[in-house]
């Protein structure tokens, strides 16, 4: 039988059956209350009512549970880790709805705690909890991610929550992408999130932590902030890993020449950062280990410094790593103030990686893994908008 919880606790793994009653559940358990209620398992927003009051509307919830994978690639979910920023995608993510008319409401819950920020009502957010799905010896866990706030420091109202618009099967349609900060706290107490479903208020608690106090009081972030140390990554991350990745990157492999790889090493680098600009392909020969040159933009519209960027392209065997020999050639040619790009459909041995982490340098690495989650994140999946990326880059190539 599993321990009864009184905490929950940053980064541990609780225990998931979908059946609060198994013996072996800790998850559901911990969130089912004297209502004799507990919360849904299947959505990704999984909010729990208020015993007060009999409405079950997400948006009179008395805290809410964001649930993630952190794996989906159309939905790139992510928490970063060294400044506590999580960004979360709504639930409307097939076409033919409106954005906020999705069936547990999710994004209606995002307009409304949104809102309430933004007019300064933080006293009226709810408290949202976050959780990753981990599998793991054919068990299903959550591990907790964290206390959340809405918004971020120095985060305009533009910004924390955006519409964005999606393609699927020709289709376009809108969802939420929304901006949360994981605040200061190692754990929370269930004695705080039982007093939320009695009614009383998150900061009229005794239990209620002293960072959501503090942001509610301030309008101030104090930000779970972790420093990350840079290690090599190993082969298989940075190669593909699903049927659809491996599909996306057989296909360029297959369809583009090394030349035309060459002027796809341009393009897949404006998708990973909108501020590579001015790229040209050099010379199909004699290119100084330079295969693309151009300028990465800092600053804001009437501000910028432009730092010069090299970008070296290498379309190899997804067997064949990228060497110390071919790095060097690229970090040759840096001077103080540039840096570098280095696209390969394979991966980067671990050597190279320790020295350009050792010596700092400024070079990017991209390999065939990233390459094929850049695609599908950016739409540009198998099908039809494969091949006219394609067809434009070859398009391109031709003119050389």
């Amino acid at each position: 039988m599993s321990e009864i919880l009184e905490l929950i606790r940053i980064d541990a793994l609780y225990r998931n059956t979908n059946n609060w009653s198994s013996d072996e559940d800790q998850f559901n358990k911990f969130f089912r209350f004297s209502d004799g209620k507990g919360i849904n398992n299947t959505s990704g927003f999984r909010p729990k009512s208020r015993s007060d009051i009999k409405s079950t509307d997400i948006v009179n919830s008395a805290f809410c549970i964001l649930v993630t994978n952190l794996g989906e690639h159309e939905w790139p979910d992510q928490l970063d880790s060294e400044s506590g920023i999580f960004t979360y995608y709504g639930d409307n993510r097939k076409p033919g709805t409106a954005i906020d008319n999705t069936q547990v409401g999710g994004n209606r819950f995002l307009q409304k705690i949104f809102s309430n920020l933004h007019l300064q009502q933080r006293n009226q957010i709810q408290p949202i909890l976050c959780f990753e799905v981990v599998k793991s010896d054919n068990k299903t866990y959550m591990k907790f991610l964290g206390l959340a706030a809405p918004g971020a420091q120095g985060l305009s109202a533009a910004d924390d929550l955006v519409a964005v618009w999606k393609l699927s099967d020709g289709q376009r349609f809108q969802n939420y992408r929304s901006i949360f900060t994981i605040l200061q706290e190692e754990t929370v107490s269930k004695k705080w999130l039982s007093d939320l479903v009695s009614g009383t208020a998150p900061v009229g608690s005794e239990f209620c932590p002293e960072s959501w106090k503090h942001w509610v009081s301030t309008g101030i972030y104090r930000a779970l902030e972790a420093e990350k140390q840079v290690r090599p990554r190993s082969k298989s991350s940075q190669l593909t890993t699903t049927k659809d990745e491996i599909k996306v990157l057989e296909y360029l492999v297959d369809n583009l020449s090394d030349r035309e790889f060459e002027y796809a090493s341009a393009e897949l680098v404006k998708l990973l950062d909108g501020s590579f600009k001015n790229l040209f392909i050099t010379r199909a020969s004699k290119d100084g280990g330079k295969d693309v040159i151009g300028e990465y933009h800092l600053g804001h519209i009437d501000h910028q410094i432009r730092l010069s960027a090299f970008i070296e392209a290498k379309k190899w065997k997804l067997d064949s790593s990228i060497g110390v020999k071919p790095m060097m050639r690229l970090i040759s040619r840096l001077k103080h103030r540039d840096i570098g790009v280095f696209v390969t459909t394979s991966y980067f041995d671990k050597q190279v990686q320790n020295e350009l982490i050792e010596d700092g340098h400024p070079v990017i690495l991209v390999s065939g893994g990233d390459i094929a989650r850049l695609l599908i994140k950016s739409d540009i999946a198998l099908g039809a908008s494969l091949t006219a990326w394609v067809v434009s880059i070859k398009a391109k190539a031709s003119l050389d």
